[in-house]
């Protein structure tokens, strides 16, 4: 047997052995003290560091008699996108610490390395003895980010303790959920999943991760086990678990399941799971579900109504064109009447060559009528599902002088280039097209606009070898290229980056870090501001939010700052995704661009674990600048990645209700 073979299965021989004989009680470990005093110089220092991206600087206190610095240091360097096999010894030799904090920081640092050296030091490292739980547990989780295959047999496989024990169950769970995030599913993990999901006396620290794990990967149910999925779903009214067993019966697509589905959709009263039951339902028969589905044009929620748009445009029938056409015409509900235009555009038979007129007339008509930017996107989007409209959305590219208009342009030329149907249906004037959209990418791409040229650089990796042609020189982006400004269009500037390696048959670019220094941390602020409130008023209502500088002082002594500066005042949320995210708080409003400064990712040990927490948008490791979003619901998938910095405290109502074009009116301290 391979060595690697041997310490796994020692591995779980320990966690067998600690699981039989968990004893009953409160923890006996007595813990030092750790303390985080944002005032203490140290303390400031240390976050500095980590800051700076001084690892050699912040690799020293894990050596330091103060436990409170060792944790600091430890999970500062979570924070990092990579280690040096210096930091990564200094953590493995702090698996051992006497405090638990300071073992569970160095765990979850390992874990973010993704490492397999560090799937052996945390296997090593897991305390036999069961004194220190906690520590544990993130060992467990961590091995999900760093295992492999075997070690996730080997964590789905154990079976002498129950969800009951929860701090170790947990710990597991989230583990097969970094796990599958990977990529790395058993049927054995899969079933333990179920199982959690299944049991009504699972502990809620294990149902989060196991409903999230069916909520977002693929898990094979037979009738039996849909059965038992159905009459969960009738006993339980936990969110979460209900947006879990939702998707798995919509996968399974078995016929009872159906039914179950559109129960629930007219009975259950958190929009979030009207939602995910609306996407459940594309894996059922569409005539089965396209009445009720329609009914949820209607809902009192505009995210639900948005879902129920978005099922029409992506799985309706060519027989329902002409009826939606009609619904949009109709409709008075200006967030989806241009997703039911997109969908009857997506769907109208080729042959209907009159009725084509009379759905572009509408939108030509509709984009004329307003200056309302996010519905003229809306409007492009549903222009762009007939593909010959090419020529028209370009042309109101170049008349239009906003920028949300101008990115929805191009992401809708990108769609039409990336047609699998492109040459069927251009047929004998395919190169002409291709031709066409070639100087309009070109164009584009040297007008140095972040979102557009964003788009037309996609567009070009998506399919490099079929624009090569119409490039034989390459000299034009290159010198586009050395024309962006970082940070400001980083996002852009990696995008035309990668671009002009796939047109040059190169392997992509491994996305170099940003030359500008990152932002400092502003300690006086947040000595002044950083523990209060802020409150959001927006144009449809105000929320207030709790910042965590503690977890994340650079981030919250950057908001801080442009909220001192009025920053966000007449800004908008630019994205809302239902039952997701509400992003905004961008300098152009489309989702691109930023400022001439640069935050650092902070992720702590501190999981997307619930609804209304306040994350920092990203372009990359290390990219953060002014564009924030608020999340609806638990977003594990976002663990490890994106920076949180505080949470909402009043008002997420307010949070679920916004939609694309939503002004931020003002941000104030409390």
């Amino acid at each position: 047997m391979r060595p690697f073979r041997l310490l796994h299965l020692a591995f779980i021989l320990l966690i067998l052995s600690v699981a039989a004989c968990i004893p009953p009680g409160p923890e006996t470990t007595e813990l030092p003290a750790v303390v985080v005093d944002l005032n203490d110089p140290v303390t400031r220092r240390i976050y500095d560091h980590q800051n700076n991206r001084a690892q050699d600087s912040l690799r020293r206190y894990l050596t330091h008699p103060n436990p409170s610095y060792r944790y600091l240091a430890a999970r500062g360097l979570g924070s990092f996108s990579d280690l040096d096999p210096a930091s990564t010894a200094a953590l493995a030799g702090q698996l051992r610490s006497p405090s638990e904090l300071v073992r569970s920081a160095a765990a979850y640092a390992l874990g973010q390395t993704g490492a397999a050296a560090a799937a052996d030091s945390l296997t090593r490292a897991f305390d036999g003895a069961n004194r220190y739980r906690l520590f544990n547990a993130e060992v467990l989780a961590s091995v999900g980010k760093t295992g492999d295959a075997d070690l996730q047999e080997f964590l789905a496989g154990i079976t002498t303790y129950t969800a009951a024990d929860t701090v170790l169950a947990s710990g597991r769970a989230w583990g097969l959920y970094y796990f599958a995030r990977r990529g790395v599913q058993s049927a054995a993990g899969d079933q333990l999943m179920l199982d959690h999901a299944l049991e009504p006396t699972t502990p809620a620290a294990v149902l989060l991760p196991a409903a999230y794990y069916l909520k977002r990967f693929p898990v094979t149910v037979g009738e039996t086990t849909e059965a038992r999925l159905r009459e969960r779903l009738r006993a339980t009214d936990d969110p979460d678990l209900l947006m879990g067993l939702v998707r798995t019966i919509g996968r399974a697509g078995l016929p009872a399941g159906r039914v179950a589905l559109l129960r629930a959709l007219d009975d259950q009263p958190d929009w979030r799971v009207r939602t995910e039951v609306i996407r459940a339902l594309a894996g059922y028969d569409y005539t089965g579900v396209r009445e009720a589905v329609l009914m949820r044009l209607r809902d009192d929620h505009p995210q639900v109504r948005r879902a129920a748009a978005n099922f029409l445009r992506d799985n309706g029938r060519d027989t329902d064109a002409t009826f939606i056409r009609e619904l949009a015409r109709d409709s008075t509900q200006t967030d989806v009447r241009y997703v039911l235009y997109a969908a009857a555009q997506r769907h109208l038979p080729l042959y209907f060559a009159d009725y084509r007129g009379f759905l572009n007339y509408d939108l030509q008509q509709a984009y004329a009528a307003t200056t309302d930017a996010y519905q003229r996107a809306d409007i492009l989007a549903a222009l762009g599902e007939y593909p010959w409209n090419y020529r028209n959305i370009y042309e109101l590219y170049e008349a239009s002088d906003q920028p949300v208009v101008r990115s929805a342009a191009a992401e809708a030329l990108r769609k039409i280039s990336n047609r699998e149907d492109f040459l069927t249906f251009f047929k004998r004037s395919s190169r002409r097209v291709r031709y066409d959209l070639s100087t309009y990418f070109r164009a584009m791409i040297y007008g140095r606009e972040v979102g557009p040229a964003y788009a037309a650089a996609n567009a070009l990796i998506d399919q490099p070898t079929v624009y090569q042609p119409f490039y034989p020189e390459l000299d034009w982006m290159s010198t586009a290229l050395r024309e962006f400004e970082l940070p400001r269009d980083v996002e852009a500037y990696r995008a035309v980056e990668a671009a002009l390696a796939a047109l040059r048959n190169q392997p992509a670019p491994t996305p170099r870090p940003l030359d500008a220094p990152a932002r400092a941390i502003d300690w006086d602020r947040l000595a002044a501001d950083g523990g209060k409130e802020v409150v959001v008023r927006t144009s449809t209502g105000r929320f207030t939010a709790r910042l965590w500088p503690d977890l994340a002082p650079a981030t919250v002594s950057s908001f801080l700052r442009l909220v001192s500066e009025e920053y966000y005042a007449e800004r908008v949320f630019h994205r809302v995704v239902p039952n997701f995210v509400a992003q905004g708080g961008g300098p152009l409003g489309d989702g691109f661009g930023a400022e001439d400064f640069s935050l650092r990712t902070e992720t702590p040990a501190v999981r997307w674990d619930r609804p209304g927490l306040l994350g920092m948008a990203s372009a990359g490791r290390d990219t953060e600048g002014v564009q924030f979003f608020v999340t609806h619901r638990p977003t594990p998938h976002l663990n490890g990645n994106y920076t949180i910095f505080g949470e909402v405290t009043a008002g997420q109502d307010v949070v679920d209700r916004i939609t694309p074009g939503t002004r931020i009116e003002a941000v104030e301290v409390r």
